[in-house]
């Protein structure tokens, strides 16, 4: 500011004045005192009315910045606030999915078992099956084996009559040559 410099010259203009003797008065160039007071009273309105303005601008900057953070920090909360929401719906969602494979899982380790349960029934039935049929072969071939021993025990009185017969006829033969 050029006022203070104005200020700083008067200063020194006193402090390099010569004392009168035996006084503390000084001797000064009183027109050059003036001239250097009429230029501050020149330049003191300019430089207060800029003071003021540049005072008048730092309050609207400070005004302006003050609504800015506010707009930024209503829109961060308004972010925060969607974020929470849509965090919110994604864990839901979440759940949701969540609950629905539990359900799904539930139900195929439920087919699962049930399919061992029938597996084992049907094994177990098999089993019974198989048993049975066994027990039927061998009767069938003790039934088969009787049958034939039955067969072979008549053909051989059969034969054994065949037999009897043959060698009688044969006695006969024997006893007719004679």
């Amino acid at each position: 500011m050029e006022v203070l410099l104005l200020i700083d010259a008067l200063e020194d203009i006193i402090e390099k004045a010569s004392n009168l003797p035996l006084s503390a008065k000084a001797v000064i160039n009183k027109e050059e005192l003036l001239e250097i007071i009429k230029d501050i009273r020149i330049k003191l309105p300019d430089e207060l009315k800029q003071a003021q303005w540049i005072k008048e601008e730092r309050q609207k900057i400070l005004i302006e910045a003050k609504k800015e953070a506010e707009s930024i920090i209503k829109e961060s909360d308004e972010r925060i606030h969607s974020s929470i929401e849509e965090r919110k719906k994604i864990i839901e969602e979440a759940e949701r999915e969540a609950e629905l494979y539990k359900i799904e899982a539930d139900r195929k380790i439920k087919e699962m078992i049930d399919e061992s349960e029938i597996t084992k029934r049907a094994n177990e039935q098999a089993k019974e099956l198989i048993q049975a049929a066994q027990q039927d072969a061998k009767k069938i071939r003790l039934g088969a084996k009787a049958y034939a021993d039955d067969l072979l025990a008549e053909l051989s009185k059969r034969v054994e009559n065949i037999s009897v017969i043959i060698k009688n006829n044969r006695e006969e033969l024997k006893n007719h040559k004679r």
